[in-house]
Formats: C-alpha cells, sequence, structure tokens
C-alpha cells in the first residue's frame, strides 16, 4: 500500500518521559492482559446483565437442536449477526459447563475489547499511550459490559482492532483486517458501520490541506445530519429530551458516563476522571492543530450522534425496538476521546492517578459482584427444590441500584437445566437465534407479556398456570420465596438491596 494513498497522519508530540524497554513493555502488557481477567474469576458467577440470559439462551438452543423441548412453537433461526457470541457459548456449553464457557466466552471478549482499544489509541497516537491504560480498563468494565451486551461488546472489540490495522495500514499483518471485520459482522453491525464509516472518512480528509480540514469537518458533520435525520425519519423511534439533558445524558456525552455503573458511590470515581480527562484536553488544545486533527473530527460527530440518537430505534426485521442506542454511542465517545488526547507529553503523576481511581472502580465492583453472587446462590437453592422444567419468573429488582438493575436475568443461569425461564426476553424480540411462533409453555410468546412479568404485573393464565414466582417473603426472613402461582393470581416483582448506594 502506497503512502500517496495512506498518508500519514499528523505527526504527535513524544512524551516527555523516558520509554519503556521493550523487556519491560512486554512484561507490562503480559501482567495487564492477567489483570483484565479477574473480575471473570473473582467470584462464583459472572452477574452482568443480559449475560445469563445469553447463557441461558445458548443452553436452550442447543435442546429445540436436539429436539428436547417439549411441544411446538419455538425454533433455531440462522441470522447473519448478532449470533457469534452464543455460537460460541452453545458449543462451549455442552463441552465444558456454564461455569467455564461464560468465563472464556466473556474472558476473551475482554481482552479482545481492551487491546483493540489500546493499539487503536495507539495507532492514533504513534505511540503506546500507557496513561490511557487504567482508563481504557475502567470503560472495559464499563456500562456496555454489565449491561451484557455481549454481541455488541465483542463487535466494538473486533471494530476497534479494524481501526488500529487500518489506521496507517502498512504493516504486514494488515490481512487481519478482514477476518476482524467477519467476525464484528457476526456479532453485531452497528459497532462495524461506525468503524468502516470513521476510516472512510479519515481517508479522505487526510487528503485534504490541513487549513481546509476544519471545513471537512463541518462538511462531515451535515452530511452526518442529514443522513441521521433521512434514516431516523423512515424508522419508528423514542426520543426524549429528558434524557438528555438529565445526569445521565450530560455524563454520556462525556463518556465518562460509562463508568457509572450500580449506584451513587461509582458517581465519586467519575468526578475523578472527568478531572484527568480534562487535564488531558487542555494539554492536547495546548499542542495546537485541534481541528486539524482527524481523531478530533471523530469525536466530535461521536457527540453529534449522541445527541441526534434516539432511546430506541425499531428496525424492520425486528420485533422490538433495539434500546439503550445513547449508552452504546457513549462507549465510542469515551474511546475517540482517548484516542484524541493521548499522544502529548504526559509525566508518571496522571497515569498514577488514573491507577488509583481504578483501583478504587474495581474495588467497587467487586463489592458489589459478591452482593450479586449471593442473591444468585439463594435463587439457584430455592430453584433446586422445585420439579423438573418448571416454569419460572425469575425477575428480580435490585433496589440499592437506580442506575442499573444488575438482578434482572439472574435467575436464567439458575434455571439452565432445572427449569424453563418463562419471562425470557430473547425469543419475542425477533434480534436473537431462538424465535418464538406462539404459546408453548416453555416461553412468552410476546414482549408485551415480558414487560408486565418484568414490572411484577403479569396475570397468570390457565395456560401458564402452574407459575412459580420469585415474591416478598411472608416469613419476614429472606428478602424473596419462591411462590407457586395459578391461575388469575399476579406476578410479583421483589426489591433485593443487592448493591448499596455507598
Amino acid at each position: 500500500m502506497s503512502r500517496e494513498a495512506y498518508p500519514e497522519p499528523p505527526p504527535r508530540a513524544k512524551a516527555g518521559v523516558r520509554s519503556l524497554s521493550a523487556a519491560a513493555e512486554r512484561v507490562l502488557i503480559a501482567a495487564v492482559a492477567l489483570l483484565l481477567l479477574a473480575p471473570c474469576f473473582w467470584q462464583p458467577h459472572i452477574i452482568a446483565g443480559d449475560l445469563p440470559s445469553h447463557l441461558y439462551n445458548a443452553w436452550l438452543a442447543g435442546q429445540i437442536e436436539q429436539g428436547k423441548v417439549p411441544g411446538q412453537g419455538l425454533s433455531v433461526a440462522h441470522p447473519i449477526t448478532n449470533v457469534l457470541a452464543d455460537w460460541i457459548m452453545t458449543k462451549l456449553l455442552y463441552s465444558v459447563g456454564p461455569t467455564a464457557t461464560e468465563r472464556i466466552v466473556v474472558g476473551a471478549a475482554v481482552e479482545i475489547f481492551f487491546w483493540g482499544a489500546f493499539f487503536f489509541v495507539a495507532a492514533v497516537a504513534r505511540q503506546r499511550c500507557w496513561i490511557m491504560a487504567p482508563s481504557l480498563g475502567m470503560i472495559t468494565y464499563g456500562l456496555i459490559f454489565h449491561l451484557g451486551f455481549l454481541n455488541f461488546y465483542l463487535s466494538t472489540g473486533f471494530s476497534l482492532w479494524l481501526l488500529a490495522l487500518l489506521w496507517s495500514p502498512r504493516q504486514p499483518w494488515v490481512w487481519l483486517a478482514i477476518p476482524c471485520a467477519l467476525l464484528a459482522q457476526l456479532a453485531n453491525p452497528l459497532p462495524l458501520a461506525w468503524a468502516v464509516a470513521s476510516l472512510f472518512y479519515v481517508y479522505i480528509v487526510r487528503r485534504m490541506p490541513e487549513s481546509l480540514r476544519p471545513l471537512g469537518f463541518l462538511g462531515g458533520a451535515c452530511i452526518l445530519i442529514a443522513a441521521l435525520t433521512t434514516m431516523l425519519s423512515l424508522l419508528s423511534t423514542d426520543w426524549s429530551l429528558g434524557i438528555l439533558v438529565g445526569l445521565d445524558g450530560i455524563l454520556g456525552l462525556a463518556g465518562a458516563g460509562q463508568i457509572w455503573i450500580y449506584g451513587a458511590k461509582y458517581l465519586i470515581v467519575v468526578a475523578g476522571l472527568l478531572l484527568i480527562w480534562f487535564g488531558l484536553l487542555l494539554a492536547r488544545l495546548d499542542r495546537g492543530g485541534f481541528m486539524e486533527d482527524p481523531a478530533v473530527h471523530l469525536w466530535g460527530f461521536s457527540l453529534l450522534a449522541y445527541i441526534m440518537m434516539p432511546h430506541a430505534i425499531l428496525f424492520p426485521q425486528y420485533l422490538f425496538p433495539l434500546e439503550f442506542m445513547p449508552f452504546r454511542l457513549s462507549l465510542f465517545i469515551a474511546i475517540f476521546f482517548c484516542a484524541m488526547v493521548a499522544g502529548g507529553p504526559h509525566g508518571r503523576s496522571l497515569t498514577r492517578a488514573s491507577s488509583i481511581l481504578a483501583g478504587a472502580y474495581f474495588t467497587m465492583l467487586y463489592v458489589d459482584a459478591k452482593s450479586l453472587n449471593q442473591v444468585e446462590q439463594e435463587v439457584t437453592r430455592l430453584v433446586l427444590r422445585l420439579p423438573p422444567e418448571s416454569r419460572v419468573v425469575t425477575a428480580l429488582a435490585d433496589s440499592g441500584s437506580p442506575r442499573l438493575n444488575g438482578l434482572i436475568h439472574v435467575g436464567s443461569s439458575a434455571c439452565l437445566g432445572r427449569c424453563w425461564d418463562y419471562g425470557n426476553y430473547e425469543p419475542p424480540t425477533g434480534q436473537f437465534r431462538i424465535r418464538v411462533a406462539g404459546p408453548n409453555g416453555i416461553v412468552v410468546d410476546n414482549m408485551q407479556k415480558v414487560a408486565e412479568i418484568e414490572s411484577g404485573k403479569h396475570v397468570v393464565t390457565s395456560q401458564e398456570a402452574p407459575l412459580y414466582n420469585f415474591c416478598p417473603s411472608k416469613t419476614g426472613g429472606a428478602p424473596f420465596e419462591l411462590r407457586k402461582l395459578d391461575a388469575g393470581q399476579t406476578t410479583c416483582l421483589p426489591g433485593v438491596a443487592a448493591t448499596n448506594q455507598f
């Protein structure tokens, strides 16, 4: 590939401290890679939003394919996207078991994501920027991870590798961009589209004289506004100004919302991180050439897309909207920000301050993961008492976290191999492999029932009875109990303070 086809990005200032030796850097890479895996092993199970549901549905897909699911109405489709993590889980689950499967798949996803982000930042900065490693580590175990959007998360990781490989594509291993793109497509098309569009823009703007690049940014912004306006006008969407101007929306716009997970205590880390990021931004402005930098442009486009993007979009091929769009875009904002500010002459004091914040952040995650696992163990203990193949409503509410309900699918993995998770949301959405054609006795057949179950307002029908449900305990001992519901009774949604505010 010629230099004319892919000009170099503008040169950046080198760090003002002595670089690490090659041997020291290899040791540091190995140490960071091992540390990244710690949250995948520090508790009996990884409880992260939709993750238990993905594991349960990987098992259920195998049961359907083997003809072990009674009745009709459930089938396994073969889409070309949103399937990568599910395929891998199904293959591993029946050979190594659920615990090893979740650790292998999630651990691999974490490594792919972090190192994709790290080497993308390095490609933009033209140096390995360890000052950004603590920030990238927190983003790796941030909001998208704890929402459990595993396919989206994996796709973002592979898309970051695509960006790293093609930012200045003259390395002998540039051909690896092809499998990265294919794997990203199998996982989720949105991050791949984001990466391809970013590279397309960068290749164009690099051909422009630096004095005209701000105009290129304005032109790109106009095209982005027109494209998003046209696309969103053709689809059913849900956009709210209240979400954008609230604390949630403001922190998401800054990218630091990715670090706000279960409760207010995380805002302490968010505040510290914003101070460090602000200092890095000022240093980047001092270096000059701000509006001539393509990385700055991509960050600006991400901000603009975040402002315009609705909370939910209903694509025609699905039966339920794709939700949490601002949360997804906030992830891109955070990564582009890290890439934009990384290349300057920074001392080790900021790296140490970032590492202290990361230590506090992961300590909070450990404490909350321990509490969530304790609830999951109690759920599993109660499920083991049920007759085989019972229908169970597994929804619980984490009353300790106004931000994210870490218990919403905690019972899904407890049901694996023991019972049917009747409120399983994946089949009715039409977004995943398992599809439902009507009432079947295994899972609800529409998203209205899922919403009723997740809010504790579903009235049990005669076809569904008996239905077992976790409800507030009547004895005053444990916070919840497993109750048998008959036709005409209403489901419960017990609140459990699993993660505390402080």
